[in-house]
């Protein structure tokens, strides 16, 4: 091309010259240099939920691809039909009829969409003082969408493991399983993953950081678009051992997988106590790790151990640790003293009011508090007793072996801690540690002690691969934010628990994933009638069978069949310990926007607003009609009534912790009027029009994707 730019300067006619020289321009445009693929290949999501009805785009639920119908009528249960094509109608001289059972409702990813989320469950242990986490079922693309409409500019790592397109049908591109067959193979993810990260890219802090792992099928390709797409960005690759006796196979035998990290900003990797590649011996330590002093796990209540059923001293004036009582010996809970000679007594008591067990003894407790080794962190009104914290044995071991060194004391007197080496190494680009390891520990043992079944999910990452991962963008950062978007089983939110367990932070992460059923499970089911959308199959996916169970066995250290999880993580600590997180679970369905442009989706879009909030505090439903809605455990407030105003704004004044405002009026005027009286304490919002113009203008197109969706 310069080529011919050289030669057009030498034309002496210079209209010519100009003429040849602006088509050469356009020309430039539209010629592309670096990555090449087919950009915007089509594609859809079926909706199983959304009611059928003319117009609708749909396909029928026995077929697999992308063969589309637009429905002209419906007439006592069937549907008459006109082929589609792209997703949108096109005129045929011939139409069908097919029963409205064999039909679902397909979006193409071009059209807007108007997102609700659905409360399906929840797991709370981590107190009112943490945020919550958020796992979403949803395809990652919509959930994206509604994010952006939340979070822009305020995620802090994004960190994502993407179907590694294997050609093993492993992944589905419009309901369709990819294969070593198909074409466009290596186009189709590429596609996939440009309109993904372009939206991520909106979420990300300007000194953010994305995590990408991937394996040798797209590695390359992946690396080219991180380079095109993140251009600014600090890129490095890492190279990370997880199966060290190798994938047999063609060629050599495969050890690794990669991490690609893309640092924003300046930010650079964080020092850690390892640099994940030399020889372990001196350079990993013992880890730091302030467990709780009661025993989690259904199994463990006074019956199990009533030696370690017994009061905790505390000082009435520092709530300090003095002393223990004897061991509870009643069979009736309510005789339990609050207080004994003069001292504050804190009972092991659970969430269900009932006694359980501490996990240490009397007389070690008190040893361990008087090194600042055991103290009260707070009162817990809500079980009525005290939340008291202490160090599990390999850290005390730790701080003998001079591994962990006491540097001071903190506000409730507990020892300040760090490890000799912390901070001292920065991560290498290679690592080999067999916590790493996919199938050890880690990775695939650990999910089945979860879940207590085997094989329910294929391959998943090591907890410690991915910790590390973390760790190196958000050491620095204990309330970082992070997001996982391709979520699979919940490995992410275990390492941000891990994390946040060891340093005391308060990392919160937002996890996506789609339920798709596996492809031998799914045939089965079709075989049987049954299809996405119905209960059966929903129950068999990956979010409800796998990520969901994981996670809220992980937080409460019990599987769902009720038993303690059984096996303990590298630092010591047990499975059925549980963690002190607060985590829930929704389910991404669409709306009607003239419904909630008259105000009848309220309640839908409320997870919503919360989600805006920043998760904090334990949601809450608003009940009945009513002119305004403060919930009692989150710092936002809903105006409904505008009329209502000036009484809104004096109960807004009861509450120091408010910061977020929503105010529903359909006027910009008042909505003006009403964010000045506020003043510029609350961030305000108008509802619900910056809620239907932020989805109806952010198609792919507004995103910056271009072309057909």
């Amino acid at each position: 091309m310069a080529k011919i730019e050289n030669l057009i300067a030498q034309i002496p006619d210079e209209r010519l010259r100009k003429g040849l020289a602006a088509e050469v321009k356009a020309l430039k445009k539209t010629k592309k240099f670096g990555l090449v693929f087919e950009e915007h290949l089509p594609e859809t999501v079926r909706l199983p939920k959304l009611p059928l009805k003319p117009g609708e785009v749909v396909a029928l639920k026995r077929e697999a691809g992308n063969q589309l119908w637009c429905v002209k009528s419906i007439c006592k249960n069937v549907a008459t039909c006109d082929r589609a094509v792209e997703g949108y109608p096109a005129s045929s001289e011939t139409s069908q009829e097919f029963p409205l059972s064999d039909l679902v409702v397909v979006r193409s990813f071009g059209e807007p969409i108007y997102p609700a989320l659905v409360p399906v469950d929840h797991v709370e242990r981590g107190g009112p003082e943490k945020p919550w986490h958020v796992l979403i079922n949803a395809d990652n693309f919509h959930a994206l969408q509604l994010l952006l409409y939340c979070y822009e500019g305020q995620v802090d790592v994004i960190y994502i493991d993407p179907p590694y397109n294997t050609g093993a049908r492993d992944w589905k591109y419009n309901n369709d399983y990819v294969d070593k067959t198909d074409s466009f193979r290596h186009s189709k993810w590429l596609s996939m993953m440009k309109k993904r990260l372009l939206l991520a890219n909106r979420l990300l802090k300007p000194n953010g950081v994305v995590i990408v792992a991937i394996d040798e099928n797209e590695v390359h390709h992946l690396a080219v678009l991180l380079e095109q797409m993140f251009p600014t960005a600090l890129r490095q690759m890492v190279t990370i051992a997880i199966n060290p006796s190798g994938v047999s196979g063609d060629g050599l035998s495969r050890v690794e997988e990669h991490a690609f990290f893309c640092f924003f900003g300046g930010t650079q990797p964080a020092r850690l106590p390892d640099d994940l590649f030399g020889d372990i011996e001196g350079v990993q330590t013992a880890a730091i790790g302030w467990e709780s002093l009661l025993r989690r796990g259904n199994a463990w209540y006074r019956e199990k151990r009533k030696n370690l059923c017994y009061p905790v001293l505390l000082d009435p004036k520092t709530r300090s640790i003095v002393g223990y009582g004897k061991p509870f010996d009643n069979d009736d809970e309510a005789m339990r003293k609050t207080t004994i000679d003069g001292m504050l007594a804190a009972w092991p008591i659970r969430r269900d009011g009932r006694l359980g067990i501490w996990r240490v003894e009397g007389k070690s407790l008190v040893s361990l508090a008087k090194e600042g080794l055991a103290y009260v962190a707070r009162e817990d009104k809500e079980r009525g007793t005290w939340t008291i914290k202490y160090l599990m044995s390999g850290s005390v071991a730790g701080i003998k072996a001079g591994k962990i060194k006491v540097v001071g004391r903190g506000q409730h007197g507990e020892a300040k801690l760090e490890t000799t080496e912390q901070g001292k190494f920065v991560p290498k680009t290679m690592w080999r540690r067999g916590a790493h390891t996919a199938g050890g520990s880690g990775g695939s043992q650990a999910l089945t002690a979860f879940l207590g079944k085997r094989d329910l999910f294929s391959y998943p990452k090591s907890v410690y691969s991915v910790r590390d991962c973390l760790a190196i963008a958000s050491a620095n950062r204990r309330d970082a934010l992070i997001l996982d978007f391709f979520a699979g089983s919940g490995t992410t939110f275990h390492a941000a628990a891990l994390l946040n367990a060891a340093d005391e932070g308060a990392r919160r992460v937002i996890l996506v994933t789609n339920n798709e059923v596996r492809e031998e499970v799914a045939k089965s089911l079709g075989e049987d009638g049954v299809f996405p959308g119905d209960q059966q199959f929903e129950q068999a996916g990956v979010c409800d069978a796998v990520a969901w169970p994981r996670c809220k066995a992980v937080v409460l250290g019990t599987r769902a069949d009720g038993l303690p999880v059984d096996g303990a993580h590298l630092d010591g600590r047990d499975y059925s310990d549980g963690f002190e997180e607060n985590l829930e679970y929704f389910r991404l369905d669409f709306l009607n926007p003239s419904e909630v442009a008259r105000g009848d989706s309220f309640q839908a879009i409320l997870p919503i607003l919360w989600l805006m909030a920043g998760c904090r505090g334990r949601r809450e439903d608003s009940k009945g009609s009513q002119s305004w809605f403060i919930p009692k455990h989150s710092p936002f407030a809903i105006l409904i009534k505008e009329r209502e105003f000036r009484s809104f704004r004096d109960e807004l004044k009861r509450r120091q912790d408010m910061d977020r405002v929503f105010l529903v009026t359909d006027s910009e005027e008042n909505f003006s009027h009403m964010r000045r009286a506020l003043g510029r304490k609350y961030q305000c919002l108008q509802l619900y029009k910056s809620y239907l113009e932020n989805f109806r203008l952010n198609t792919p197109e507004a995103l910056g994707y271009g072309g057909a969706a």
